[in-house]
């Protein structure tokens, strides 16, 4: 009787082992095909409202405002959506130096639902941070006073030891406040490309600036937006122009390009061009370029070096600094061509 009873013991504990385990395994397909279907669902959703095309044009947007001759590829390199809806995409940063792009970086972003823990991160091997430029206030714009600008020492000596077969990246400020077709203008003699002016928006005046720096001759605003070439997109974020340099048949669009761009980001929650983008006053800044047009205080431009060092003899120009320098890639300066 007893070996009867541990018999069938044995046989019970067996068929409950077979069964507690068809019933685990059976439990986790049916999770399985519930996370299939809900990451499926959050893919579709995501891909129908564009989130990661869009986090990606308007990071590489204000990445274009906000640091000279630096913008983002359009192409992603990698992209994935997380089960939380997070949405993670990279893409190459280039800087322009003749007619080449060069991948100087990458930038990596990270959307997720709530744009205040949104963020977007760069690295940039071999470098300490994505521009070194700087750019100077012809005066102070709440006393008028006249001031100084912070000047590289190694700039045109450089320049005159360089051969003829190099193009560089040079970025200067301006004597006075000017209209950014004024500018342009005054460079047209010049076989360079202009790359990137910065903009007075108000600052002092009609709002505090996040950061500047300088001394009691000298202010550089160090959250200042500067006017390229236009962007625009579809309804898919889809980029669908991009002009790529300023000269006087693209100025008129390239501004009035940047104020559409900036008029659909304040359509926006605030924290998602402040605090995920970076964009600090824009409204303010949007304000001021809307009432009082688009006055530039300097440029970042590009082409032969011996071009660039005739930009010495310029009165307007002061502050000079120069950038990278690259071996010949240069095709001369064709006013009917500036848009890919």
């Amino acid at each position: 009787m007893t070996g009867w009873n541990k018999d069938l013991e044995k046989r019970i504990l067996k068929k409950s082992r077979f069964t507690l385990a068809f019933r685990i395994i059976r439990i986790l397909l049916v999770v399985l095909f519930i996370y299939a279907i809900y990451m499926i669902f959050v893919n579709i959703i995501a891909d129908k409202m564009d989130v990661g095309k869009e986090a990606m044009y308007y990071s590489s947007l204000a990445l274009e405002w906000t640091v000279p001759n630096v913008r983002g590829d359009f192409d992603i390199k990698e992209e994935e959506m997380t089960s939380f809806g997070t949405k993670r995409l990279s893409y190459n940063l280039l800087k322009k130096v003749g007619i080449k792009d060069l991948v100087i970086g990458e930038a990596e972003v990270t959307k997720r639902l709530s744009s205040h823990y949104s963020n977007i991160t760069y690295s940039h091997p071999g470098l300490q941070q994505l521009s070194e430029f700087s750019f100077s206030l012809p005066e102070d714009p709440r006393t008028n006073r006249k001031l100084d600008a912070n000047t590289s020492p190694h700039v045109w000596e450089p320049l005159e030891m360089l051969p003829e077969g190099t193009v560089g990246e040079l970025a200067f400020s301006t004597d006075s406040f000017m209209e950014s077709e004024k500018l342009i203008a005054n460079l047209r003699e010049f076989d360079i490309h202009i790359l990137w002016m910065p903009l007075y928006t108000g600052e002092f005046v009609n709002f505090e600036p996040y950061g500047w720096s300088g001394s009691n001759n000298l202010i550089m605003v160090s959250d200042v937006i500067g006017l390229t070439g236009g962007i625009d997109h579809d309804e898919n974020f889809h980029q669908t122009l991009r002009i790529n340099r300023l000269d006087e048949s693209s100025v008129k669009e390239s501004k009035q390009l940047m104020l559409d761009n900036m008029e659909e980001l304040l359509g926006k929650a605030e924290s998602y061009y402040e605090r995920f983008l970076g964009l600090g006053h824009l409204k303010e800044k949007y304000q001021y370029l809307q009432e009082e047009g688009f006055t530039v205080y300097g440029a970042v431009v590009t082409g032969p070096v011996k071009e660039l060092l005739k930009l010495k003899e310029e009165s307007f120009i002061q502050g000079e600094q120069l950038g990278e320098v690259e071996l010949w890639n240069w095709e001369p300066t064709d006013q009917s061509e500036f848009m890919d």
